[in-house]
């Protein structure tokens, strides 16, 4: 069961600042994938990431003006390292990953729905920093597995096995006591 909300209650889905997957359209609506271990939250409705100003993941942001972070478990580690790979700009990285699609709350841009949770955004503004652009967006809305809620509206990051990035740009990942390699 999915618990979906709008605005910025859904900001309380990212506290923990996990590896997330961000997800855009491409020009041919097709779903691209990156994965993101650097991001940080700006303000109660807005993040920021540094992105590659090469990679289909900004050029889909600035068209669109949208993208979704979607929070993946432990259980995604393997499909991490496929969802990073470069791919012509209208491939779509989840569906080679295998994974499902999941029908937006607002604007256009689906999310995974194998996560434990995403957030939408609509792309506000960006700064540049030399080959990248830290990209900053202002959370919509948001959904999250309902067992993976905790008493305070966030994510339970135990529950959710939520990993983070250990060792970029190796895929390995840790959870509280744990390391996994993607």
């Amino acid at each position: 069961m999915f618990e979906e909300v709008t605005g910025s209650a859904a900001m309380a889905f990212l506290a923990t600042r996990p590896t997330m997957i961000i997800t855009t359209q491409n020009e041919s609506l097709g779903l691209n994938a990156g994965v993101f271990g650097s991001w940080t939250n700006l303000s109660l409705r807005e993040i920021g990431a540094a992105v590659s100003t090469q990679s289909d993941t900004y050029a889909n942001m600035r068209r669109t003006g949208e993208f979704v972070v979607n929070i993946p478990g432990a259980g995604l580690v393997e499909k991490l390292a496929l969802l990073a790979e470069a791919l012509p700009p209208l491939e779509s990285e989840v569906e080679r990953a295998g994974l499902t699609q999941r029908p937006p709350i607002t604007g256009q841009t689906p999310s995974i729905a194998e996560c434990a949770a995403a957030v939408e955004f609509a792309f506000s503004r960006e700064v540049e920093v030399g080959h990248h652009s830290f990209m900053i967006g202002r959370c919509r809305a948001g959904w999250i597995r309902g067992e993976f809620r905790d008493n305070d509206g966030r994510i339970d990051i135990f529950k959710a096995k939520v990993v983070r990035s250990f060792k970029y740009p190796l895929p390995l990942y840790h959870l509280p006591g744990e390391v996994l390699e993607g």
